[in-house]
């Protein structure tokens, strides 16, 4: 029983089987009414499914008619599944329409009868349409014509236009189904997204359903790729570019197939006339055989154009025909005349601009920049940007600022790559530039003084931007570093880089750059190496809500420290140990991690190391309701943040301190440590820091009793951790907004929050927040009468309380005694 038709259906065969014996063929509603004391009105719409139940009404309902205890709590859980799913398939939230196709294509010519066939289909039943191109020929211009007819029909779809290249042609794996979904529902606002394939799709559907939104799904390598992202309703409209056919979405999903060959002979002489202008016509035949020599397809068409705006026509002809008869190529294949128009034109290019070309040759990433540029040549950036821009001048790359090339001109560029000291320039670039603006983003981990130059990056606030930016292309350049054999550049690259994927919810780029650094440190034979990258997959995989696995990884990690015999990375990695442990709810075992820690640290004399563990140590303790030892532990970090001057770990202590004395009774003296940590976070523009105080200040007002004023801070404080992505967070604080709705009277709002932070818990692994949860809709339940959901939902959470072993089984237990 999934759904309110289900349950009307099954308490029609109740009422029925109610009746027996009585002459009637089911219990009235009158009679029912009657019993359970509700009005018939009422009942009716119940019944009928126009409005769910509540549940204390369907507990009287079964008692009515004659259930018995085990039937009331199996009814129970039915209605529990009903609630859940109705809430789970609630309207997505509305936000501004995203606008996201690339700018028109400039002087796009030709393709009127694709054109008209992609607007008849938007009459019809069918709402995929797949591009492709003959003979899988390139450059043909599937995009061009995608991006172009999205712009004439975008007015057709007023909830918005998402554009994605799936990559599916280039250097590296192309997008996953997975990524691109995750990339395609935060583009529609949905910051929090489920883990799994199957999840991501289903919620991308939600989403879509009763929208009407264009999809542009660009440079697809298969149907396999494609095929989980398609809308299911049709109100939207999805185009898929290929090389490929893709038979399958044809066959399968029912998509329409169109297939571009090159421009017609007239379509290719009027692109060159948009281009160069009337004097295309007094050249016509030399019009006609320049199109032929680009083999008519519209990138070789242009990047021609830009060499023959100070050209005749019959000139650039001759020097085609040559250069094809260079190339030993006369057969007509285009993929081969493409090449020898490429050719040519780089030919044409300047030294300087022709020396860039080649360069960029051994840059693995999607995109690059004048730094990246600078980096390859061993130049300046003011060389370097007049470089690039004679690039752009020539069509050979595209962008403002990051700039791209078209995949054949990426392959072109990597057989002419030389000057194999290039990668060495770019992989050291990548390791300085990160460092640099690491140390601007996240100040304490990194010694000002010996922060490289990177003269671009001019506050955190530009890195973070260039962070973001580079976040596909490092995974890249560390792979390259590994492929090119410079094992030791590839984990120090992957160490400085991996912070920040981290923290901007990465975490399949992380575990990918930690995996090439474990299998090159394996390979090197360089053992603190396995246990660096053996401790990084551990806290990324703990990041990712993956607890599990990531205590499988940092134990490896142990285990390489231990052989070592180095304290002070055994230490560290306990600690993270702990931290594990503790997100488990497996608070003993945390304990003892973090205080086998500490002595180590102790031991090794290392203050900032030492006051993170007493950190964390306390915040277990709390957990555990130590509150007296959790305060000793804080005070203690905070005097050693103080001391060795680290402001981010005195706002942390701050913070905890305050959460401590709030539940002692000292609402002033934590309020006071809670406006110190709030200022500090908001200077170093902490997110999840400001979550943390912001949720605080809403437990004052709940420990106060003024749950009315704590409900907007829960809810501040909530969409401020989606915003940064901390998932962990995200649970405890939807229990936290669900204790409060519950105090305040809103049951409904309290049940949708626990619901909330119960799939959340249970997707994640976060066995204290999924007992939180159950605790949290058994007090729903008892509050609207539901005494039986009641019992099961706190039985379960007292089983979970119980095999955590925190102080919150004993206070459930009493609450059942009692209900």
């Amino acid at each position: 029983m999934k759904t309110r038709a289900d349950l009307v259906r099954q308490l029609e065969v109740l009422r029925g089987n109610a009746a027996r014996g009585t002459g009637r063929t089911r219990v009235s509603l009158a009679d029912l009414a009657k019993r359970i004391e509700v009005p018939r009105s009422t009942v009716h719409t119940y019944l009928t499914g126009q409005t769910l139940l509540p549940a204390e009404v369907l507990d009287r309902m079964v008692i009515a008619l004659g259930g018995t205890a085990d039937d009331q709590r199996l009814w129970a859980d039915a209605w529990d599944r009903v609630a859940a799913h109705e809430h789970s398939s609630k309207q997505v939230p509305v936000v501004a329409a995203p606008r996201q196709l690339p700018a028109d294509i400039t002087a796009f010519t030709g393709r009127e009868t694709e054109i008209r066939e992609l607007d008849e289909l938007l009459k019809r039943p069918g709402r995929t349409a797949v591009l492709s191109a003959i003979a899988g020929t390139p450059g043909v211009g599937k995009t061009a014509l995608a991006v172009h007819w999205g712009h004439l029909v975008a007015d057709e779809f007023p909830d918005g236009q998402l554009y994605l290249n799936l990559r599916g042609y280039d250097v590296g794996p192309p997008v996953s189904a997975a990524d691109a979904a995750l990339t395609l529902l935060r583009a529609l606002g949905i910051s929090e997204v489920p883990r799994g394939l199957d999840e991501r799709t289903g919620l991308l559907r939600s989403a879509l359903a009763g929208r009407r939104v264009l999809l542009v799904l660009d440079n697809a390598s298969s149907a396999e790729q494609v095929r989980p992202l398609l809308p299911a309703t049709a109100s939207c409209f999805a185009v898929v570019t290929s090389r490929d056919a893709l038979s399958g979405l044809a066959v399968v999903d029912g998509a329409h197939r169109l297939d571009l060959d090159v421009l017609t002979v007239e379509e290719a002489v009027q692109l060159l006339k948009t281009l160069l202008g009337q004097r295309v016509y007094y050249e016509r035949q030399a019009a006609i055989e320049l199109a032929e020599l680009c083999a008519r397809l519209p990138l070789a068409i242009r990047i021609v154009a830009e060499v023959a705006r100070h050209e005749p026509l019959t000139r650039v002809v001759r020097d085609l025909r040559a250069e094809r008869l260079d190339l030993l190529d006369s057969s007509g294949d285009p993929r081969s005349m493409v090449r020898a128009v490429f050719h040519w034109s780089y030919r044409q290019l300047r030294p300087e601009a022709a020396e860039l070309f080649r360069l960029l040759g051994h840059h693995p990433g999607r995109d690059f920049d004048v730094p990246l540029a600078a980096a390859l040549i061993g130049t300046d950036l003011a060389d370097a940007a007049l470089r690039v821009e004679q690039l752009a001048s020539a069509s050979l790359v595209q962008g403002d600022g990051r700039y791209e090339m078209h995949d054949l001109l990426r392959a072109y560029g990597r057989e002419l790559a030389a000057d194999p000291d290039a990668a060495v320039r770019l992989i050291d670039h990548y390791v300085d530039a990160h460092t640099a603006a690491l140390a601007l983003v996240y100040p304490r981990n990194f010694d000002l003084d010996e922060r490289p130059e990177a003269p671009w990056l001019t506050d955190a606030g530009t890195a973070r931007e260039w962070l973001s930016a580079e976040a596909d292309n490092v995974v890249e350049v560390v792979q390259l570093a590994a492929d090119r054999g410079m094992g030791a550049k590839a984990r120090r690259l992957a160490h400085v880089a991996k912070r920040h994927l981290e923290t901007t919810s990465r975490g399949p780029q992380a575990m990918r750059m930690h995996h090439v650094a474990l299998d090159t440190a394996r390979a090197d034979g360089d053992l603190p190496g396995v246990g660096e990258a053996l401790r990084n997959l551990g806290a990324t995989a703990e990041a990712m809500g993956r607890q599990p696995e990531s205590l499988d990884w940092l134990r490896q990690s142990t285990d390489v420290w231990r052989r070592l015999d180095n304290r002070r990375r055994h230490a560290e990695t306990l600690s993270s140990i702990g931290i594990t442990l503790g997100s488990l709810g497996r608070l003993d075992e945390s304990i003892a991690a973090h205080e086998e820690s500490i002595e180590l640290l102790r031991q090794l004399d290392r203050p900032h190391q030492l006051a993170i563990c007493l950190l964390n140590l306390g915040v277990t303790m709390e957990q555990r309701g130590e509150l007296d030892r959790a305060l000793t532990n804080q005070r203690a970090a905070l005097e050693t943040f103080r001391a060795v001057g680290d402001q981010l770990g005195q706002a942390h202590a701050l913070t905890n301190l305050g959460n401590v004395l709030n539940q002692l009774g000292e609402h002033g003296e934590a309020l006071l440590m809670f406006d110190q940590a709030l200022a500090a976070y908001r200077a170093m523009g902490s997110r999840v820091g400001e979550a943390f105080v912001v949720k605080f200040l809403g437990s004052v007002h709940v420990a106060k009793g003024e749950h009315d004023l704590a409900i907007p801070r829960f809810e501040e404080a909530l969409r401020i951790s989606r915003e940064a992505g901390d998932r962990s967070l995200q649970a405890e604080l939807l229990n936290h907004l669900g204790f409060a709705r519950d105090l305040a009277g809103d049951q409904i709002g309290a049940r949708e929050a626990h619901h909330d932070a119960l799939a959340l818990a249970v997707e994640h692994g976060y066995r204290l927040e999924e007992a939180r949860a159950l605790e949290g809709l058994g007090a729903v339940a008892r509050a609207t009468g539901a005494a039986v959901s009641a019992k099961r939902h706190w039985r379960q959470a007292l089983e979970r309380y119980e095999a955590i072993g925190v102080p919150d089984a004993e206070r459930l237990r009493a609450a059942l005694a009692q209900l």
